[in-house]
């Protein structure tokens, strides 16, 4: 095994102990001699990163997109960079451009949505979870996150139809029980709502939120008060 090899395989296992410091001035140390490894540069991105280190990722990752302007890999990482420092407006540019030179890099227009439902824009979020989930029929990130957001918007049968796609997949998602429950009062389905909220509770007996919009909806003749849950 090469010396190469050898600070490779440390940095990995210093990864897997989660010592990120550790494994970051070991890379470090690698790319003080193979200044050009692009690779080893985005994974120091994605370290600082892990470590909290938002704005030290962001200037990472920029270094490499300078020299190497349609490295996927780097503009992936570089677009959650960017939206963890909540720069939704540079994130969907990233996120576009990965999508204009690497189509099928589809978790982009997950990313793109998260950016535009985070701006409020409803109209551009949706479209960007259509786009993912038409190339991803079976994806059940792309349908959850379009869920949310038709029924943020007040669109809760087009929410129901999503979420019913992901149960054909897995029909004990907590979740998406939940979620269903919510689109279910937004169109006054009373009945239909207790159910999921009683599936919620026998998948998750300790999850809080059912359980208090059950006791409500059972102790009273009148609908709960509908309100959407943040992303």
């Amino acid at each position: 095994m090469s010396e190469m090899e050898k600070l490779r395989k440390k940095i990995l296992e210093y990864q897997m102990q989660g010592k990120i410091g550790k494994a970051i001035e070991k890379l470090q140390e690698i790319l003080k001699v193979n200044a050009d490894a692009y690779d080893l540069q985005v994974t120091l991105g994605e370290l600082h990163y892990l470590q909290g280190n938002i704005k030290k990722s962001i200037q990472v990752l920029e270094q490499v997109i300078k020299n190497k302007p349609d490295y996927t890999s780097a503009l992936y990482r570089l677009g959650i960079s960017y939206f963890r420092a909540t720069r939704f407006n540079d994130a969907i540019r990233i996120f576009q451009h990965i999508n204009e030179v690497e189509s099928d890099l589809l978790m982009a227009s997950y990313w793109e949505g998260l950016c535009h439902y985070h701006k409020g824009h409803f109209k551009q979020s949706i479209a960007a979870y259509q786009r993912l989930t038409d190339n991803s029929p079976e994806g059940t990130p792309g349908y959850y996150q379009l869920a949310v957001v038709y029924q943020v918007s007040g669109q809760y049968q087009k929410a129901i139809h999503c979420l019913e796609q992901i149960l054909k997949e897995d029909p004990n998602i907590v979740s998406v029980h939940y979620h269903l429950a919510l689109s279910h009062l937004g169109l006054n389905n009373r009945d239909l709502a207790i159910q999921h909220l009683q599936k919620v509770i026998e998948l998750d007996p300790e999850h809080c939120d059912a359980k208090q919009r059950l006791l409500e909806l059972t102790e009273s003749e009148d609908l709960y008060t509908f309100e959407v849950p943040p992303l």
